[in-house]
């Protein structure tokens, strides 16, 4: 019987960071992959937010690439122009949803398709959405995903007891973050100003990044604090704004000209679990998971559970078969 379902060596379920450094390295061993996508963008938390003019970014502002492991990565991208030096770290340009978009380049990309049950046909797995409509068949599975979302996938697998285990107990971790932006004056402030504030986590000046665009005005980016955005989880979001702009003000000493609907990243924090690697990976099953949860918990260690991940895995394909 035909069928139009795509069929791929591996699938990988998430296309932030890890997801689409995966997803690069295997196309640099022309391995098939296919990247399936909840959210019409990609980058997960180091996505970009639209604006009238450019744009900002609510979740992970900045990557170290300090890791060695990361060099040649880094060099490429630079090259590209797709990374930029900025506070003595590095930042997507024009905004960081360029990197994610640079590192996925050719692979098949399905965006706006939430996987919600996997399954075995033969030797396959069959990847479903939420209405139980097939989307890919797949010889490999490779979660990039926080690890509560991986252990609701993980559920749907039988026999995956000890993935499913480990990414229940670091789901338990996951903590909320509500971020916002807000435009004021130029000012004398430095790019990064560091709180010690019950509300604030960060305030980050996004229009100073390079490559974004010129403007008499100014962009920040403020992120509230895990532990506030917990308390303030169901808090209406009329009610957030105005708390977060009057502890900017507070901190900065600055008037908000303008600011945008705060985002609330409901699995914005993750706890690193104590994961004996930096990712994990069930030979028997052909599934995998990989994340910041799993290294070092920011966009850096994203990237370094993707490469750690592949280095393993990527010799076990037979090339010849491929």
């Amino acid at each position: 019987m035909k069928t139009d379902i795509p069929h791929t060596q591996i699938a990988i379920i998430g296309a932030g960071l890890a997801g689409a450094t995966f997803s690069y390295f295997a196309q640099q061993q022309h391995i098939p992959c296919l990247v399936i996508e909840k959210s019409r963008g990609t980058g997960g938390r180091a996505g970009s937010k639209r604006l009238e003019q450019g744009s900002v970014d609510l979740g992970a502002s900045i990557i170290s690439f300090g890791d060695e492991e990361l060099a040649h990565l880094r060099e490429t991208l630079l090259k590209a122009n797709v990374i930029e030096r900025w506070q003595s770290a590095y930042v997507g340009v024009p905004k960081m949803s360029a990197i994610s978009r640079y590192l996925l380049q050719d692979t098949p990309l399905l965006t706006g398709n939430k996987a919600h049950h996997i399954e075995r046909q033969g030797k396959s797995w069959l990847i479903r959405d939420e209405s139980y409509q097939p989307i890919c068949y797949a010889e490999t599975v490779i979660l990039a995903t926080p690890a509560l979302q991986s252990a609701m996938l993980l559920a749907s697998i039988p026999n995956s007891g000890a993935l499913l285990q480990f990414a229940n107990q670091a789901g338990s971790q996951t903590l909320p973050q509500w971020a916002m932006w807000v435009t004021t004056h130029a000012t004398e402030h430095a790019p990064l100003v560091p709180c010690q504030h019950e509300v604030l986590e960060s305030i980050i000046k996004d229009s100073d990044k390079p490559q974004r665009p010129a403007s008499t005005t100014e962009t920040w980016v403020i992120q509230a604090s895990p532990q506030w955005s917990k308390k303030h989880l169901d808090t209406p979001k009329s009610e957030v704004l105005a708390e977060m702009i009057h502890a900017f003000s507070d901190v900065t000493g600055v008037e908000v000209l303008n600011a945008g609907e705060p985002h609330r990243w409901l699995l914005g924090r993750q706890v690193m679990a104590l994961a004996p690697q930096p990712f994990m990976w069930d030979s028997t099953l052909n599934v995998g998971l990989i994340g910041d949860w799993l290294c070092q918990g920011d966009a850096e260690g994203a990237m370094l559970s993707a490469k750690f991940a592949f280095d393993a895995i990527g010799p076990t394909f037979d090339m010849n078969n491929l």
